[in-house]
């Protein structure tokens, strides 16, 4: 009696591991995960398999004499079709957050006003590169034989053309461009990309090229006359005779010059200024207004900050527009 009592709860003891194994399977095809089931064979030896033909093979294997094993390892071997569609999900964002957001002002010319949408503000320095000048290229065919002419000075492997976004006066993004000396390219353009992203507003930045009338000097006088930043320009110094500009050798910058004129001051007190428009900003001025630079202005503080002078300290004349370096 007590043995079969025993048998009894051995076979009982079977059914419910293969029902409870089955019940596992089946469960897990339900999940929709992607798995593997190990299973002992008759011999002792590792099964592997996917659920579905785990629970076909349990089934069928009670009715035989030495079955199969009813417990079941399942692995995980690939992620949850749940997580896959999250992962998926993550992507499409990350790809949504940078869609549409310009990598660098490849396509674009100077002057040419990009929408605030199209900006990655928070990677600017994508939009600031140098590059060198190259004999026949584009930006020497521009330059040469007007900003730069051959001289025992200054070579085009010692300058910089540099391609930079800033912000002009209706507050919108818009490409410039400079030539500087490549010793302090780098500089400049960080500079800049610190101006750019403060919002100061630059009204305009080509090169001297584009106002050129014949000469270096009257082609500054029209550059300024039209409010353009510059930098290069292989010319006499102002109210010099003969020494050559520190624009000459690409290490002098002019910002604004129509709201930081160059000013004299003469001995009976008075003012002397080459440009009409630059009248109301010859003796005032006053840091609260716009475009005007002072020594509570971010560009004098960032220029002086990585050794540059200024000319509005000067003291006579003064070039409110003019920061230079010396090498």
């Amino acid at each position: 009696m007590s043995k079969f009592t025993d048998f009894l709860a051995d076979e009982k003891l079977k059914r419910i591991n293969v029902i409870l194994a089955v019940a596992a399977c089946v469960a897990v095809v339900a999940t929709g995960v992607t798995v593997a089931v190990t299973m002992t064979s008759r011999d002792g030896e590792l099964v592997t398999t996917d659920p579905s033909t785990a629970a076909s093979q349990i089934t069928e294997s009670y009715t035989e004499t030495e079955p199969v094993q009813a417990s079941v390892a399942v692995t995980t071997t690939l992620e949850t079709e749940a997580t896959s569609e999250e992962t998926t999900t993550t992507e499409t964002t990350e790809e949504t957050t940078t869609q549409g957001k310009l990598k660098s002002l490849d396509g674009y010319a100077p002057g040419d006003v990009i929408s605030s949408d199209l900006i990655d503000d928070s990677n600017l320095w994508q939009y600031f590169t140098s590059s060198e000048i190259s004999e026949g290229g584009s930006v020497y065919n521009r330059i040469y034989g007007q900003s730069y002419v051959e001289n025992d000075n200054i070579s085009l492997s010692d300058l910089r053309y540099l391609k930079m976004l800033h912000v002009n006066f209706n507050g919108e993004y818009q490409v410039g461009e400079m030539i500087v000396n490549k010793a302090i390219a780098e500089d400049v353009m960080e500079i800049f990309e610190t101006l750019c992203s403060e919002g100061y507003q630059i009204e305009k930045m080509y090169l001297i090229d584009n106002y050129w009338t014949g000469d270096g000097e009257s082609s500054d006088w029209n550059s300024i006359e039209h409010n353009n930043t510059s930098c290069f320009c292989y010319r006499p110094a102002t109210g010099s005779s003969g020494k050559l500009s520190k624009h000459s050798y690409g290490l002098a910058i002019d910002i604004n010059p129509q709201y930081n004129p160059y000013v004299t001051i003469l001995d009976d007190g008075s003012y002397k200024y080459s440009h009409d428009n630059a009248a109301d900003y010859v003796s005032n001025r006053s840091s609260d207004m716009p475009h005007v630079i002072t020594t509570s202005d971010l560009a004098y503080q960032l220029f002086t900050s990585y050794g540059w002078t200024w000319g509005g300290s000067w003291t006579n004349p003064k070039d409110y527009q003019h920061f230079q370096i010396s090498l």
